[in-house]
């Protein structure tokens, strides 16, 4: 990546990031702790699965992202917002006013992408910017019912080292911003997100579908 494009993306990113707020930030300022993030006990005995986000956590964070669009700059905006669990069932999901199907399957891929390469679906596109390796991995996850989906929205959720959980946002112009924070506000300091990719023809983008 050349510097020069780094510099520009980190720009955007910082102005990005900016705008969410000196108050989600503030709370995100501390990590919530793993124990306090997942299923209760209770309901791990049901399940038999331990390591997933809470319904209730998972619904914070969808109400997060939600109000991150009406407040957007430029006029409130609707996304699609899925939280799933490590097992890829959907925990919560929410479809704003607006969106187009598109925007809903692709929010969803977006998750299963994060779920599925264990990274956000921006850095997937980033890895594999040509035409050639995104085509022969299209149909990637798809026998576990996950995704290869080359777009930026989709983020995996970690706490201590263990991923509870994914989401993705699709239908807006700031998706991956969403989705941190969503993120952020509710759970406090994730993993930063990677460097932006400067824009290029075939490459993966920031926004959109």
């Amino acid at each position: 990546m050349k510097k020069m494009r780094f510099g520009a993306g980190a720009i955007v990113l910082a102005a990005t990031f900016t705008f969410i707020g000196a108050d989600a930030l503030a709370q995100g300022a501390t990590q919530m702790p793993l124990a306090k993030a997942v299923v209760s006990d209770q309901a791990a005995r049901t399940t038999l699965f331990k390591y997933q986000l809470s319904s209730t956590l998972a619904r914070q964070i969808v109400n997060a992202c939600i109000e991150f669009g009406r407040t957007q700059e430029g006029g409130p905006r609707g996304y699609a917002i899925f939280v799933l669990a490590p097992t890829g069932d959907i925990i919560d999901a929410h479809v704003g006013d607006g969106v187009v199907p598109i925007g809903v399957e692709t929010g969803l891929m977006k998750a299963k992408t994060a779920l599925y390469a264990r990274s956000t679906s921006r850095a997937v596109a980033d890895r594999f910017g040509t035409v050639e390796g995104r085509l022969i991995r299209t149909d990637l996850g798809r026998e576990q019912g996950l995704s290869y989906y080359f777009v930026a929205g989709g983020v995996p959720i970690v706490i201590e080292n263990q991923m509870i959980g994914a989401i993705g946002v699709g239908g807006g112009n700031m998706d991956e911003q969403c989705a941190y924070h969503g993120l952020m506000t509710v759970l406090g300091i994730q993993p930063p997100p990677p460097p932006p990719a400067a824009p290029a023809g075939g490459r993966g983008g920031r926004g959109g579908q």
